[in-house]
Formats: C-alpha cells, sequence, structure tokens
C-alpha cells in the first residue's frame, strides 16, 4: 500500500440551551492509494447557467473536494443537468467524496457568480 492520498474527517454538533443535547464524531482518517499521480486544483467562477467544471488531464475521477468561497451565493451541484443533489452556502464545503469514474459534475450558483476552490485527485 502506498497511501498517496490521506483525508481526515470530523464533526461535532453543540447546544449552547441544553449542553446534554450534543453530538461528537470524532477524527476518523482514510489512506487511499492513487494509480495515475495526478490532480487538479483551482478556482472557478460558477455563474446562473449551468456549468460542468473540466479537470484537466485527469482521466479517471477520484477524491473531490468543493469549497463556496463566494461571501454571499449558494451553489447547486449534482452529476446529471438540472439535477441537483447537493449544496454549498457560501464559506460551505462538499466532500471529501468519491466521485463516479465517467460521471461530470454539474454546478450552478444562486443569484450571482460565486468562486468555487475544487481540489480532484485523479483515481
Amino acid at each position: 500500500m502506498t497511501s498517496e492520498i490521506k483525508y481526515k474527517v470530523s464533526l461535532e454538533r453543540k447546544d449552547a440551551a441544553n449542553t446534554l443535547n450534543v453530538h461528537t464524531f470524532s477524527l476518523w482518517e482514510k489512506l487511499l492509494d492513487q494509480t495515475l499521480k495526478r490532480h487538479y486544483d483551482g478556482i472557478i467562477s460558477i455563474g446562473t447557467t449551468e456549468e460542468t467544471p473540466v479537470f484537466t488531464d485527469i482521466t479517471n475521477n477520484g477524491i473531490l473536494l468543493m469549497i463556496n468561497i463566494s461571501t454571499a451565493n449558494f451553489v447547486k451541484w449534482g452529476v446529471a443537468t438540472t439535477v441537483y443533489t447537493g449544496r454549498m452556502l457560501y464559506g460551505e464545503s462538499a466532500g471529501p467524496l468519491r466521485l463516479e469514474t465517467g460521471k461530470s459534475l454539474f454546478m450552478i450558483s444562486d443569484t450571482a457568480a460565486s468562486d468555487v476552490r475544487i481540489i480532484h485527485y485523479a483515481a
């Protein structure tokens, strides 16, 4: 195992009114092998008409992380045209997740263009 890709996930929810109503998912770490040693890391302006980002030199989809770095608008995303399964409010992320091989990503911004940082590691 060569473990070129590593990602970590944790999640926590607090309740100021009821300190017993909390939840913590401690750090989980995943190591993955990577056959094709390539990645894409860029900021794309997603407009109010549907767009399909192109990941230069990545022929097999892999691990995807998207971060909406705009300050006001949300961005919807999915893997079929006009069928959006996810939403990132400004400042939120989607992923890391594995994008199925052969699938494209479709994105659209709410009321004005939004900058989205996309990091994609080849499988």
